[in-house]
């Protein structure tokens, strides 16, 4: 449970819902625990753990896309806060962030939020990608400037 709370961020950032995210966080680990056999050596095991939350994140979207299109639920946003006005900016930004980070392809969103919401390292994501670090870098690099460039032409 040492990763908890990176796992959850990792989650939300596939999920953008946090209610979503902690059922996927609570999921991983379940699956973590049912396969904890697998684990190959203790060095190893932050990598195994963060490839276990993203294929279920992945697999969650694909459900999600699926349920989309058959129309069975829709998505609401909750609305917090106690200034209306400040809320409705914020929830616009947001809105604009997430959608900004939902456009980027998969290879670079899966970096992108592996790094920015689960703040593990380059080489723990070449790892858990199985990709080398330096693609870890320029696919980086591409997202951030990708999400930047969105988020300039939308405001």
């Amino acid at each position: 449970m040492k990763y908890r709370e990176t796992i959850f961020f990792v989650c939300l950032g596939f999920a953008k819902n946090p209610l979503d995210a902690e059922e996927l966080t609570q999921e991983t680990y379940l699956k973590a625990y049912k396969n904890i056999n697998n684990i190959k050596s203790k060095e190893t095991a932050k990598e195994w753990l963060f490839k276990i939350a993203r294929n279920t994140c992945l697999d969650n979207t694909k459900k999600a896309r699926l349920r989309r299109f058959l129309r069975l639920e829709e998505e609401k946003e909750p609305v917090e806060g106690k200034n209306p006005e400040a809320q409705l900016l914020w929830n616009e930004q947001l809105r604009l962030l997430k959608k900004s980070i939902s456009n980027l392809p998969d290879k670079l969103r899966e970096v992108f939020i592996l790094r920015e919401y689960g703040l593990l390292s380059y080489q723990e994501i070449s790892r858990s990608l199985g990709i080398k670090e330096g693609t870890v870098m320029s696919r980086l690099r591409r997202a951030r400037q990708a999400v930047m460039d969105r988020l300039r032409s939308e405001q």
